[in-house]
């Protein structure tokens, strides 16, 4: 059988970002070396890849289910209020290939990973292939069952970088072409225009695709192509966000920085004041100056949980309010930070 598996990864990433797959056998036969494959990434181009573009061209003859880990737990959850479980272990452990997205999300949730791993195990026996995906490698999850993350660690492991400024252009054309299909418009882009938005718009694909629409909603109302002078305009905002990257992981050696602190004290498990105080101000600027979801963030203050963050940015409101020096020091912060 054809690597399926590995047709499509290099379909979309391309054969300079494929070279790290070269000689593997992910895929060859779905039961046999690789029983489970790891994808992790730190950037939207995972979003957009594999998971369900495998499932899409495998279930043609495998049955195959794709589901996020934060979906599998709703099911869990669900399963045991409803006394459902044999039904739902049933449902769950009869795919041939089964995908589960986002395993970060489980962390620290005991009864769902010991179901999970149980899951695992029954889908393994009966010869199935696992892919699982997350935004860091197996190594990195640190609240999850040891005996999970060896058993991830033993499958093929799959880092996915940044796409370069030429998979970058064939991402912009291949949604370019899927809007043109499913809105059934005429458009036409220049070839410049599709180098000029992959140049511009690097740390986020998400960002990418967005003024990719803006400039198409640009095209249809003045039945053009825009001109490389129109897209900066048109763009602009896009393009000054981007180049004035501001996210959390900024937010916090800015801070760290700011109170004298390395960024392991910043993100370590300590309460005393001199360090809860400064974490508190991170968080609650990450909230007010980044797009992150309370748990986003939280995540990314050591897998802390969101209402954490939501009791960080209600402090610091209070403080705000009454304490002259975290006013200054916030005041200072945003001075740095726009």
């Amino acid at each position: 059988m054809v690597s399926l598996l590995k047709k499509i990864v290099k379909k979309v990433v391309g054969r300079k970002n494929y070279s790290l797959l070269l000689n593997t056998k992910i895929g060859t036969k779905f039961h046999d070396k690789y029983h489970e494959n790891s994808l992790s990434s730190r950037d939207f181009l995972l979003q957009m890849l594999p998971k369900n573009s495998i499932g899409l061209e495998i279930g043609q003859t495998k049955k195959v289910m794709y589901i996020s880990a934060e979906r599998f737990m709703y099911h869990f959850i669900r399963a045991i209020k409803n006394n459902e479980m044999v039904k739902f272990k049933d449902f769950f452990r009869g795919a041939n290939i089964f995908i589960i997205d986002d395993i970060q999300f489980v962390n620290g949730k005991e009864a769902m990973q010991e179901e999970f791993f149980h899951t695992f195990n029954a889908l393994i026996e009966r010869g199935s292939q696992i892919v699982i995906s997350s935004d860091r490698p197996p190594s990195s999850l640190d609240k999850i069952q040891e005996r999970i993350r060896s058993r991830m660690s033993g499958g093929l492991v799959i880092d996915i970088q940044q796409p370069d400024l030429d998979l970058r252009i064939r991402i912009l054309k291949s949604k370019f072409e899927e809007i043109k299909v499913n809105f059934k418009e005429n458009y036409d882009l220049d070839e410049e225009v599709f180098k000029f938005l992959a140049s511009e718009i690097t740390s986020n694909i998400r960002e990418m695709v967005g003024a990719l629409n803006r400039i198409l909603a640009f095209s249809k109302i003045n039945t053009k192509s825009p001109t490389i002078y129109e897209c900066k305009r048109i763009l602009k905002d896009f393009i000054k966000s981007n180049n004035k990257s501001i996210n959390v992981e900024f937010i916090q050696n800015l801070v760290a920085s700011h109170f004298n602190l390395n960024i392991q004290e910043l993100l370590s498990p300590r309460r005393s004041r001199s360090l809860a105080r400064p974490r508190q101000i991170a968080m609650y600027l990450a909230k007010q100056h980044t797009t992150n979801s309370l748990p986003d963030i939280g995540r990314k203050f050591s897998n802390r949980d969101h209402t954490t963050v939501i009791h960080a940015v209600k402090k610091i409101d209070e403080l705000l309010k009454k304490d002259s020096d975290i006013r200054e020091n916030v005041a200072a912060l945003k001075k740095k930070l726009l």
